[in-house]
Protein backbone atom coordinates (compact mmCIF):
# COMPACT_ATOMS: atom_id res chain seq x y z
CA UNK A 1 0.00 0.00 0.00
CA UNK A 2 0.91 3.57 -0.45
CA UNK A 3 2.92 4.78 2.84
CA UNK A 4 0.82 7.11 5.01
CA UNK A 5 2.22 10.17 3.17
CA UNK A 6 0.13 9.64 0.26
CA UNK A 7 -3.39 11.40 0.32
CA UNK A 8 -6.72 10.43 -1.25
CA UNK A 9 -8.50 13.49 -3.20
CA UNK A 10 -11.00 11.55 -4.50
CA UNK A 11 -14.13 13.14 -4.35
CA UNK A 12 -16.48 12.91 -1.47
CA UNK A 13 -14.83 9.87 -0.17
CA UNK A 14 -12.32 10.62 3.64
CA UNK A 15 -10.25 7.48 4.08
CA UNK A 16 -7.22 6.95 6.96
CA UNK A 17 -3.98 7.85 6.51
CA UNK A 18 -2.64 4.63 5.60
CA UNK A 19 -5.68 3.46 3.84
CA UNK A 20 -5.22 5.28 0.04
CA UNK A 21 -8.36 3.45 -1.54
CA UNK A 22 -11.09 5.01 -3.15
CA UNK A 23 -14.35 3.32 -2.24
CA UNK A 24 -16.27 4.37 -5.08
CA UNK A 25 -13.31 3.80 -7.97
CA UNK A 26 -11.51 1.48 -5.60
CA UNK A 27 -7.92 2.89 -6.74
CA UNK A 28 -6.85 6.38 -5.38
CA UNK A 29 -5.96 8.75 -7.95
CA UNK A 30 -2.05 8.74 -6.66
CA UNK A 31 -2.04 5.35 -8.13
CA UNK A 32 -3.27 6.14 -11.18
CA UNK A 33 -0.77 8.73 -11.44
CA UNK A 34 1.84 6.36 -10.41
CA UNK A 35 0.65 3.48 -13.03
CA UNK A 36 0.62 6.11 -15.40
CA UNK A 37 4.30 6.99 -14.52
CA UNK A 38 4.96 3.74 -15.24
CA UNK A 39 3.58 3.30 -18.76
CA UNK A 40 6.07 6.07 -20.06
CA UNK A 41 9.20 4.83 -18.49
CA UNK A 42 11.99 3.10 -20.75
CA UNK A 43 10.59 -0.45 -22.29
CA UNK A 44 12.46 -2.79 -19.26
CA UNK A 45 9.87 -4.85 -18.38
CA UNK A 46 8.08 -5.44 -22.23
CA UNK A 47 5.48 -3.15 -21.54
CA UNK A 48 3.92 -5.06 -18.22
CA UNK A 49 2.34 -2.50 -17.01
CA UNK A 50 -0.41 -2.17 -20.42
CA UNK A 51 0.19 -1.24 -23.83
CA UNK A 52 3.74 -0.63 -25.57
CA UNK A 53 4.91 2.47 -23.24
CA UNK A 54 6.32 5.09 -24.86
CA UNK A 55 9.84 5.52 -25.76
CA UNK A 56 10.04 2.21 -26.52
CA UNK A 57 12.63 0.74 -29.09
CA UNK A 58 12.03 -3.27 -28.91
CA UNK A 59 10.13 -5.05 -31.29
CA UNK A 60 6.71 -4.90 -31.08
CA UNK A 61 5.80 -8.22 -29.94
CA UNK A 62 8.24 -8.11 -27.25
CA UNK A 63 5.67 -5.41 -25.53
CA UNK A 64 3.01 -8.09 -26.01
CA UNK A 65 1.58 -7.18 -22.74
CA UNK A 66 -1.90 -5.54 -23.08
CA UNK A 67 -3.37 -5.30 -19.53
CA UNK A 68 -2.16 -5.18 -16.33
CA UNK A 69 -1.04 -8.68 -15.27
CA UNK A 70 -2.31 -10.26 -11.51
CA UNK A 71 0.84 -10.99 -10.38
CA UNK A 72 3.34 -9.52 -7.31
CA UNK A 73 5.71 -7.61 -9.85
CA UNK A 74 2.71 -6.26 -12.18
CA UNK A 75 1.49 -4.17 -8.91
CA UNK A 76 2.53 -0.48 -9.16
CA UNK A 77 5.39 0.41 -6.98
CA UNK A 78 4.60 0.49 -3.62
CA UNK A 79 1.79 -1.06 -3.85
CA UNK A 80 2.39 -4.78 -3.12
CA UNK A 81 0.09 -7.31 -2.64
CA UNK A 82 0.24 -7.95 0.68
CA UNK A 83 -1.99 -9.19 3.18
CA UNK A 84 -2.43 -5.77 4.88
CA UNK A 85 -2.73 -3.89 0.98
CA UNK A 86 -5.62 -6.66 1.32
CA UNK A 87 -7.52 -6.22 4.63
CA UNK A 88 -7.22 -2.63 3.50
CA UNK A 89 -8.72 -2.94 0.20
CA UNK A 90 -11.78 -5.42 2.15
CA UNK A 91 -12.39 -2.59 4.26
CA UNK A 92 -12.66 -0.28 1.27
CA UNK A 93 -14.94 -2.38 0.60
CA UNK A 94 -17.34 -2.18 3.36
CA UNK A 95 -16.95 0.92 3.39
CA UNK A 96 -18.47 1.28 -0.25
CA UNK A 97 -21.62 -0.98 0.82
CA UNK A 98 -22.17 0.56 3.78
CA UNK A 99 -22.37 4.08 2.51
CA UNK A 100 -24.49 2.63 -0.37
CA UNK A 101 -27.06 0.47 2.08
CA UNK A 102 -27.24 3.12 4.88
CA UNK A 103 -27.44 6.60 2.61
CA UNK A 104 -31.03 5.12 1.10
CA UNK A 105 -32.13 4.44 4.66
CA UNK A 106 -31.30 7.53 6.13
CA UNK A 107 -33.21 9.75 3.19
CA UNK A 108 -36.01 7.67 3.50
CA UNK A 109 -36.21 8.79 7.26
CA UNK A 110 -35.40 12.28 6.31
CA UNK A 111 -38.03 12.08 4.13
CA UNK A 112 -40.91 10.45 6.56
CA UNK A 113 -39.83 13.34 9.13
CA UNK A 114 -40.36 15.89 6.20
CA UNK A 115 -43.57 14.57 5.29
CA UNK A 116 -45.05 14.25 9.21
CA UNK A 117 -43.34 17.90 9.62
CA UNK A 118 -45.58 19.08 6.42
CA UNK A 119 -48.92 17.60 7.28
CA UNK A 120 -48.79 19.06 11.41
CA UNK A 121 -48.10 22.21 9.48
CA UNK A 122 -51.24 22.12 7.83
CA UNK A 123 -53.06 20.82 10.73
CA UNK A 124 -51.97 24.02 12.45
CA UNK A 125 -52.76 26.51 9.32
CA UNK A 126 -56.28 26.18 8.88
CA UNK A 127 -57.98 29.12 10.03
CA UNK A 128 -60.98 28.11 11.33
CA UNK A 129 -63.99 30.55 12.09
CA UNK A 130 -65.09 31.38 15.84
CA UNK A 131 -67.58 33.82 15.58
CA UNK A 132 -69.08 35.99 13.15
CA UNK A 133 -66.56 38.93 14.23
CA UNK A 134 -63.92 38.01 12.26
CA UNK A 135 -62.07 35.78 15.09
CA UNK A 136 -60.33 32.54 14.53
CA UNK A 137 -58.64 30.01 15.76
CA UNK A 138 -55.79 26.94 14.40
CA UNK A 139 -56.46 23.23 15.55
CA UNK A 140 -53.97 20.94 16.72
CA UNK A 141 -54.04 17.26 15.91
CA UNK A 142 -54.95 16.14 19.06
CA UNK A 143 -58.13 18.57 19.09
CA UNK A 144 -58.96 17.26 15.48
CA UNK A 145 -58.51 13.76 16.81
CA UNK A 146 -60.91 14.17 19.51
CA UNK A 147 -63.55 16.38 17.43
CA UNK A 148 -63.88 13.51 14.85
CA UNK A 149 -64.34 10.91 17.57
CA UNK A 150 -66.78 12.92 19.28
CA UNK A 151 -68.56 13.68 16.19
CA UNK A 152 -68.61 9.82 15.10
CA UNK A 153 -70.18 9.38 18.27
CA UNK A 154 -72.77 12.14 18.57
CA UNK A 155 -73.66 12.88 15.20
CA UNK A 156 -71.98 10.08 12.78
CA UNK A 157 -75.19 8.19 12.58
CA UNK A 158 -77.50 10.56 10.42
CA UNK A 159 -74.47 12.79 9.29
CA UNK A 160 -71.90 10.44 8.14
CA UNK A 161 -69.09 12.25 5.77
CA UNK A 162 -71.06 15.85 6.36
CA UNK A 163 -74.48 14.92 5.28
CA UNK A 164 -77.93 14.66 6.56
CA UNK A 165 -79.61 10.98 6.08
CA UNK A 166 -83.08 12.42 6.86
CA UNK A 167 -82.69 15.77 4.73
CA UNK A 168 -80.71 15.03 1.94
CA UNK A 169 -81.24 18.81 0.66
CA UNK A 170 -79.33 20.50 4.05
CA UNK A 171 -76.15 19.09 5.15
CA UNK A 172 -73.12 19.84 7.04
CA UNK A 173 -71.68 21.98 3.96
CA UNK A 174 -69.94 25.11 4.26
CA UNK A 175 -73.14 26.54 1.66
CA UNK A 176 -75.94 25.03 3.73
CA UNK A 177 -74.57 26.51 7.02
CA UNK A 178 -74.16 29.81 5.68
CA UNK A 179 -77.97 29.97 4.31
CA UNK A 180 -79.27 29.07 7.67
CA UNK A 181 -81.11 31.02 9.85
CA UNK A 182 -79.11 32.21 11.36
CA UNK A 183 -76.01 31.64 10.02
CA UNK A 184 -73.96 28.27 11.55
CA UNK A 185 -70.44 28.57 9.85
CA UNK A 186 -68.84 29.43 12.54
CA UNK A 187 -67.67 27.35 15.89
CA UNK A 188 -70.10 29.42 18.37
CA UNK A 189 -73.25 29.45 16.25
CA UNK A 190 -72.38 25.54 15.85
CA UNK A 191 -72.20 25.22 19.45
CA UNK A 192 -75.47 27.03 19.87
CA UNK A 193 -77.24 24.88 17.64
CA UNK A 194 -76.10 21.70 19.76
CA UNK A 195 -77.65 23.54 22.72
CA UNK A 196 -80.70 24.18 21.05
CA UNK A 197 -81.41 23.14 17.25
CA UNK A 198 -84.35 24.77 15.35
CA UNK A 199 -85.47 24.57 11.65
CA UNK A 200 -83.23 26.02 8.85
CA UNK A 201 -85.28 29.38 9.04
CA UNK A 202 -84.69 29.19 13.12
CA UNK A 203 -88.19 29.68 13.61
CA UNK A 204 -89.35 26.39 15.38
CA UNK A 205 -87.60 24.31 18.27
CA UNK A 206 -86.45 20.45 16.97
CA UNK A 207 -84.71 19.95 20.01
CA UNK A 208 -86.82 16.89 20.78
CA UNK A 209 -86.38 15.09 16.99
CA UNK A 210 -82.56 16.28 17.08
CA UNK A 211 -80.05 15.41 19.39
CA UNK A 212 -79.51 18.44 21.60
CA UNK A 213 -78.41 19.32 25.09
CA UNK A 214 -81.87 20.86 26.67
CA UNK A 215 -83.52 17.61 25.54
CA UNK A 216 -80.43 15.14 26.87
CA UNK A 217 -83.02 13.27 28.92
CA UNK A 218 -84.15 12.22 25.23
CA UNK A 219 -80.93 12.07 23.87
CA UNK A 220 -78.57 9.28 25.94
CA UNK A 221 -75.63 10.22 24.31
CA UNK A 222 -75.79 13.86 24.72
CA UNK A 223 -75.95 13.97 28.37
CA UNK A 224 -72.17 13.30 29.37
CA UNK A 225 -71.18 16.11 26.65
CA UNK A 226 -69.88 19.48 28.20
CA UNK A 227 -69.29 22.55 26.30
CA UNK A 228 -65.95 21.90 24.99
CA UNK A 229 -67.11 18.59 23.82
CA UNK A 230 -69.97 20.79 21.52
CA UNK A 231 -66.82 23.13 20.47
CA UNK A 232 -64.69 19.87 19.85
CA UNK A 233 -67.53 18.75 17.63
CA UNK A 234 -68.30 22.47 16.18
CA UNK A 235 -64.66 22.62 14.88
CA UNK A 236 -64.29 19.36 13.26
CA UNK A 237 -67.52 20.10 11.05
CA UNK A 238 -66.13 23.23 10.30
CA UNK A 239 -62.29 21.73 9.42
CA UNK A 240 -63.72 19.11 7.63
CA UNK A 241 -65.55 22.26 5.23
CA UNK A 242 -62.08 23.74 4.69
CA UNK A 243 -59.79 20.61 4.06
CA UNK A 244 -62.00 18.75 1.19
CA UNK A 245 -64.96 21.10 0.58
CA UNK A 246 -65.59 18.91 -2.62
CA UNK A 247 -66.41 15.96 -0.30
CA UNK A 248 -67.37 17.07 2.93
CA UNK A 249 -71.79 16.62 2.66
CA UNK A 250 -71.17 15.77 -0.61
CA UNK A 251 -73.86 12.78 -0.14
CA UNK A 252 -73.08 9.11 -1.54
CA UNK A 253 -70.85 9.36 -4.51
CA UNK A 254 -68.38 10.36 -1.58
CA UNK A 255 -69.40 8.00 1.17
Amino acid sequence: MPNAAMHCDCVGVATPPSVSVCVVLFMCRDVQEQLTNDKQRPCDTHGQFGSRPLGCSCPRRACSGSRLRASPSAWPAGMAATPRALAALGLALLLGLSVAFVAPTALGAALVAASAGAARAEIEDVAIPVDGKGKTRNLSKEELIRGKRLFNVACGTCHVGGGTRTNQSVGLGIEELSGAFPPRNTIDSLVDYINAPTTYDGLKDISEVHPSIIAADLWPKMRSMKQQDLYDISAYILYQNYVIPEKWGGGKQYY
